[in-house]
């Protein structure tokens, strides 16, 4: 099932968010815009958990990665086979081999023992990542997932996600300030500017536009090349 909404209408505090449509499929579609355009307060919209006006559809069981993920009381195992869908009917056995792999899956296995409250920023979000992973979800909300990784273990992170995608049919929804997470994980793009759209189209589209916010991104990405 995608993700789409109409009319979407959220206000946190004195901001307003107005977007007439929007639409993510395994596909993706990243969420992009400078800082206090409103991409977090869409994501948190479009998963219900803001109030919002307008027509909002989503998967049944949905799964999120926070740029502060919030960690649990607990080993990084347990972190992640707590989240391990019940109707599964997993034996405890198997609920390890599952937690284990997910967590070999964002480069974490040396970690499965070690108190998921002492692991550093980096390691929280792959292990929130595993976390969102192993709940099999058919909506995946991700708000700058990659940020405090590593420049070289961003790519086998990205693929992982676009695989799971591709494979389950996963919509997914990125909220990022890196072009190259976009372009990576998603076909469309839409550019918020004060709470409003400001642009959409294809990764490709945007890329090759006159929008200067992507344009900026774009200058940034080759500074950093």
């Amino acid at each position: 099932m995608d993700v789409i909404a109409r009319a979407l209408l959220a206000r946190r505090g004195r901001f307003t968010l107005d977007v007439a449509a929007f639409h993510a499929d395994h596909a993706g579609t990243a969420v992009l815009g400078p800082n206090g355009a409103g991409k977090t307060t869409l994501l948190l919209a479009l998963q219900g958990l803001i109030p919002a006006a307008g027509n909002i559809e989503r998967p049944l069981r949905c799964a999120a990665v926070f740029a502060r993920p919030a960690m649990l009381r607990g080993t990084t195992l347990w972190n992640v086979s707590i989240a391990i869908p019940k109707k599964l009917d997993a034996s405890p056995v198997e609920r390890d081999r599952r937690a284990r792999v997910a967590l070999e899956d964002v480069g974490l296995a040396d970690a499965a023992d070690a108190d998921a409250r002492t692991l550093s920023t980096g390691q929280r979000q792959r292990l929130a990542l595993a976390r969102a992973l192993v709940l099999e979800p058919q909506g995946l909300f991700l708000d700058e997932p990659f940020a405090n990784l590593d420049a070289d273990a961003r790519p086998a992170l990205r693929a992982l996600v676009a695989s799971y995608a591709q494979r389950t049919g996963c919509a997914v929804v990125i909220a990022t300030t890196s072009f190259a997470d976009a372009a990576a994980l998603c076909s469309k793009a839409v550019v918020l500017r004060a709470g409003e759209v400001s642009a959409s189209g294809t990764i490709a589209e945007l890329q090759n536009g006159v929008n200067t916010y992507v344009a900026a991104m774009l200058i940034d990405a080759t500074i950093r090349l």
